[in-house]
């Protein structure tokens, strides 16, 4: 309970939620990965409509954290941290400084993740990401919604070191982030494996020369020890104690190491700031592709289905199809809607986008180009303005909806590497009725008659 609370009491039925229209807009490929320009109770409401509704393997949920700021992106455009930045504002987290304070925070986040959990399937799990300021109130929530039953598991991620104004602000150093892990009944974790480096004193070798490393066999009943020493796993000592040996592996440096099952506190996953430059797409708050690869890998199965509702930079949709499976991400941003289309194409997957209809579209943004067939048949089209886009795609429009033939992204990295600015079509006759599609830093969108260059509606 708190001051105002709007979402539903405990005892009172979940709000029926009305799907609202969303309007296709652009498709690659088959469309595996779906990207949906709207909120999350959008979202919610319409995979429950089309029958989605005990089908998913996972919902992440990375929300504002209630940190009282605003955050903005940074698209550079050089990649050196010397270099151009355009800076947009992403979204506005600043609920604290709102009338009813963190009570409208609450009243935001709680209807939504009430309507994501019905999404789940009797094996599926909801991960909820926030840091101090939310994440005990989220399990407040959860637990009314779930049951305390279904938690399974509070994780914390050590996202950032120790250092500067952290380290002298007169207190232990905010430097973690939680996820809150809660499961449906026959919900099951796998998680992974990390290797620890063994020192060469610790190195002992079986009869069989096998490296191993041993611990005392602590609580192990009679019982199990029996299993174990079946599987060649005891070690006696002459005096008849008994430990349990863990056989080593190399690592990829060939230094022999215990393999362990990674626990609650995840102190291996590096910062994005670490990770690649060319993984850094300057969205705000964005999470390393590591950290969603390990809880897509732990919590579905090969080809299982991911929903991510506050989808951001979209690291869950890239993690996902790395791994093989579906994603489903929303967002009421258009820079975050931009900044997965344009990471996922990298990607070479193939990728749907729809719009709710009462969402806002994107902001115009000025296009020209200049188009030639050749001989064989192929389109030359040249991107005249604008001079350096986000992404960009030759494409035909049926319907309202583009289909992409040809597409192109800048690459971000310590050097950049711009989207080409020459598209070649091929087996596409002439170029009347190919359209020219191009995308921006600030998500700013539009669509051009290749052959008139006149803006269409799309």
């Amino acid at each position: 309970m708190w001051p105002g609370r709007q979402w539903r009491m405990k005892d009172e039925p979940a709000e029926e939620l009305v799907a609202p229209q969303a309007t296709p807009i652009e498709r690659t490929g088959d469309g595996t990965h779906r990207l949906l320009h709207g909120d999350a109770l959008d979202l919610a409401a319409l995979l429950e409509a089309e029958g989605t509704a005990g089908k998913v393997d996972l919902v992440y949920v990375d929300p504002p954290f209630a940190s009282d700021r605003d955050y903005v992106a940074e698209a550079r455009l050089d990649g050196r941290a010397d270099g151009r930045v355009l800076r947009s504002l992403a979204y506005e987290d600043t609920w604290s400084s709102r009338d009813g304070g963190i009570g409208a925070y609450l009243d935001m986040l709680a209807p939504r993740l009430d309507a994501l959990v019905r999404l789940l399937g009797s094996r599926g799990t909801i991960w909820v990401h926030l840091d101090w300021r939310a994440a005990y109130l989220v399990r407040a929530i959860l637990d009314e919604i779930m049951g305390r039953d279904a938690f399974m598991n509070e994780i914390v991620w050590r996202r950032a070191p120790n250092l500067g104004r952290q380290a002298t602000s007169g207190q232990f150093g905010r430097t973690l982030d939680t996820l809150v892990v809660y499961g449906k009944k026959d919900a099951v974790l796998t998680p992974p494996t990390r290797l620890e480096p063994i020192d060469e004193g610790s190195i002992r070798w079986d009869d069989q020369g096998r490296p191993f490393t041993s611990a005392p066999r602590g609580d192990y009943t009679d019982a199990s020890i029996a299993k174990l020493e079946a599987e060649g796993r005891i070690h006696r000592t002459p005096s008849g104690r008994v430990y349990i040996k863990y056989f080593l592996v190399k690592n990829g440096e060939g230094v022999l190491c215990r393999e362990r099952r990674v626990d609650a506190l995840w102190t291996d996953v590096a910062p994005l700031r670490h990770a690649i430059a060319s993984e850094r797409t300057g969205y705000p708050t964005q999470k390393p592709r590591a950290l969603l690869e390990r809880i897509v890998a732990c919590s579905t199965p090969p080809g299982g289905l991911v929903v991510d509702a506050f989808g951001g930079s979209g690291t869950t949709a890239v993690a996902a199809n790395a791994l093989g499976r579906r994603a489903i991400l929303s967002d009421r941003s258009p820079i975050a809607i931009a900044t997965q289309r344009s990471r996922l194409m990298r990607e070479g997957a193939s990728v749907r986008i729809e719009r709710v209809v009462t969402t806002a579209a994107p902001k115009a943004i000025a296009v020209r180009v200049n188009a030639s067939t050749g001989e064989d048949d192929r389109v030359r089209v040249e991107l005249l303005e604008p001079a350096e886009p986000l992404a960009w795609s030759v494409g035909e429009l049926d319907e309202g909806i583009f289909t992409t033939l040809w597409h192109s992204e800048r690459t971000p990295g310590a050097r950049a590497i711009p989207a080409s600015r020459e598209a070649i079509v091929a087996g596409a006759h002439d170029r009347h009725g190919l359209k020219a599609r191009v995308w921006g830093d600030d998500g700013a969108m539009s669509t051009i008659d290749v052959s008139t260059g006149r803006e269409v509606d799309a």
